[in-house]
């Protein structure tokens, strides 16, 4: 049957009125919004903090414009900025009016999160393998196509969906980004009239993926999954909030999480363990190698990110090679991790600031010794 445009989800009035409430997504929706609460690890673990005399943070090259690191976080937009070197605090630094324990939207660094939890819910036996259909887990999908569509498609954005990432207000994503209703909205997405299988950034591959780990929760939410499965493990020393739709509380997995630079940087922590925290376990070195495994060569490698450090996606990752793993979200929101130099940087401000902050990164990144 002929797929339907995914222009047929018209945008609902509850959106409308969000868009002239509120205006334009910013950091601090989740304090305008509906949301789940995340709380801090009942054992929280403070990071251990190099000493002075260890830690040598670079100046960097802007556009052959030497910065020192302060200078330019505090001329461009920053909120928080972390560096993590082998396993200790190496750098920190905040906006006078932000701090360690406030957080803010990651926007689409959310979509690596929920790449994880998906490794997790595998491991745990609630998905049996990334090459599931789909249809195994929203049935409703059944006998329109779907039936084809796989969870590795939806991981590496080469799905099919008929789904368009722009700003058009009238648009499919930003339908997305203010339903009230999302799981009827990801229900009613289509296939492509013609299937290419070609990466394409979309966040409705996400948003499925979501829904995916709402069902087989059977009960429980996917808050309470990355907390009990990830952040309470890791010994999360702040709260956070992972925002809902209003109809079931769906968490809108693609861009709406929030969280303070010090959890954030656990994740990166925990890649470069290689999914084990302590003595524990939490993702599978296995599901994390394929996440880091590059989906796609450089004649399949769109022209649009030719320009860029960025060579490759996994798993809702993004890779510079095979020297370092990169989460970024709208407004200049990062986590980069460098297993070589072993490194995480997690940067999160209110905009990019008119700077190219992953070159910037990765400067910082290779700077330490390689381990």
């Amino acid at each position: 049957m002929a797929a339907m445009s995914a222009w047929s989800i018209a945008i609902g009035p509850e959106a409308v009125w969000r868009i002239l409430q509120h205006g334009t997504t910013t950091v601090w929706d989740h304090t305008e919004y509906p949301g789940r609460q995340i709380a801090a690890s009942p054992a929280p673990q403070r990071w251990g903090v190099l000493p002075p005399d260890e830690v040598e943070i670079p100046s960097f090259d802007i556009e052959g414009e030497t910065w020192a690191l302060e200078d330019a976080l505090g001329q461009h937009d920053t909120l928080a900025f972390v560096v993590i070197q082998d396993g200790a605090l190496a750098y920190e630094w905040y906006r006078g009016d932000h701090g360690p324990a406030e957080p803010s939207m990651i926007f689409s660094v959310s979509k690596s999160i929920t790449s994880l939890l998906v490794g997790a819910a595998i491991d745990d036996g609630l998905v049996g393998s990334v090459v599931d259909p789909v249809t195994a887990y929203l049935p409703e999908l059944a006998n329109s196509g779907f039936e084809q569509l796989t969870v590795e498609d939806l991981l590496r954005m080469d799905s099919d969906l008929d789904y368009v990432e722009d700003d058009n207000p009238f648009g499919i994503h930003v339908e997305f980004n203010y339903t009230a209703d999302l799981e009827g909205d990801i229900l009613g997405l289509q296939l492509r009239d013609e299937s290419d299988q070609v990466f394409r950034y979309k966040s409705g591959d996400n948003a499925m993926l979501g829904l995916l780990l709402d069902r087989v929760l059977e009960g429980s939410s996917v808050t309470d999954y990355l907390n009990a499965r990830l952040l309470s493990p890791m010994g999360s020393e702040h709260g956070g909030v992972w925002s809902t739709d209003d109809v079931d509380g769906l968490e809108r997995t693609w861009c709406c999480l929030a969280l303070t630079a010090r959890d954030l940087a656990r994740f990166g922590q925990l890649i470069l363990n290689q999914g084990s925290w302590g003595d524990e376990q939490l993702v599978s070195p296995d599901y994390l190698e394929a996440s880091f495994t590059p989906a796609y060569s450089a004649d399949q490698w769109p022209a649009d990110y030719e320009d860029s450090l960025l060579t490759s996606y996994g798993y809702h990752w993004w890779l510079i090679g095979d020297e370092a793993i990169v989460a970024l979200g709208k407004d200049g929101q990062y986590l980069y991790v460098n297993p070589s130099h072993n490194v995480v940087v997690v940067r999160l401000g209110e905009s990019q600031g008119g700077i190219g902050w992953i070159d910037v990164l990765h400067q910082i990144g290779t700077s330490a010794p390689t381990r």
